[in-house]
């Protein structure tokens, strides 16, 4: 009885770990809900958790940083490379680079300006994708992350078989999400001093970013609402899956003990 015993345990743990990463989720989404944006002024001076909403702005102290895989400059990114394999029946995309980056902006909402650190932020934004059928010329942004990255290779090889060439390899997905300067941005996190400004500047002495005063730090594209269904979705899944799986392993375990 005790390999049964020990598949029940792996099954339930496995299970477990869907409903808690699904549930810190979920615990996210209330927290964004709970309160709503306050306006930018309000924060001079202001320590403490905050919503913010407004158009992302380009901060002269720090410029853009540009995306690794279409070479965009912008404010935050986010990326991941995935690879189609196949195992006899069965295909499932298997990821093989991903990474995020950001430099500090700023979010104007027409009352004033703050800056932003993205640096430990959950950023959620919306996606651009590509994918790659194999010995397809790859465009020439992806081609040179492709010639620089370790973790990918193209897919380019072809098989002559004299009246035609069969393409071999496996089709490939670039994945990226980027949040560009005059994008809508809602932001929350914490607020704390930041920099004096310059004597007539529209921005505020303060900077939001990720701290011990706030259990979320989140960077998102849409507004509050559309911010914690996208978070919600992914919550509500993993949770539901979760316990799903605990729940079949606890009814398989009362009929194999019974």
């Amino acid at each position: 009885m005790v390999v049964p015993q020990l598949i029940l345990l792996g099954i339930a743990a496995v299970g477990g770990y869907f409903f808690f990463v699904g549930g810190r989720e979920l615990y996210t989404v209330f927290h964004i809900l709970r309160n709503d944006p306050v306006p930018i002024r309000t924060l001079d001076g202001y320590t403490g958790p905050v919503e913010i909403e407004g158009t992302a702005v380009t901060d002269d102290e720090y410029g853009t940083v540009r995306s690794p895989l279409t070479g965009t400059d912008c404010l935050a990114y986010t990326y991941e490379v995935q690879e189609l394999r196949s195992s006899g029946k069965n295909s499932n995309w298997e990821t093989l680079d991903e990474g995020m980056g950001g430099v500090n902006f700023l979010v104007d909402d027409t009352t004033d300006r703050v800056r932003v650190d993205p640096e430990g932020a959950d950023i959620r934004l919306d996606s651009h994708s590509v994918t790659v059928p194999p010995g397809t010329e790859l465009p020439e942004s992806l081609a040179r992350y492709v010639a620089a990255s370790d973790a990918v290779d193209e897919q380019d090889r072809t098989l002559d078989l004299v009246v035609t060439e069969l393409a071999v390899g496996n089709k490939q997905r670039f994945i990226e999400r980027r949040l560009d300067p005059g994008e809508h941005v809602y932001v929350y996190g914490l607020a704390r001093r930041g920099p004096a400004a310059e004597w007539g500047s529209n921005r505020v002495d303060a900077v939001v970013g990720t701290g011990a005063g706030t259990p979320v730090f989140v960077i998102s594209d849409t507004d509050e609402r559309g911010t914690a269904w996208r978070i919600a979705r992914k919550g509500l899944l993993r949770a539901g899956l979760g316990f799903a799986v605990v729940a079949f392993a606890a009814l398989f375990a009362v009929g194999l003990f019974a």
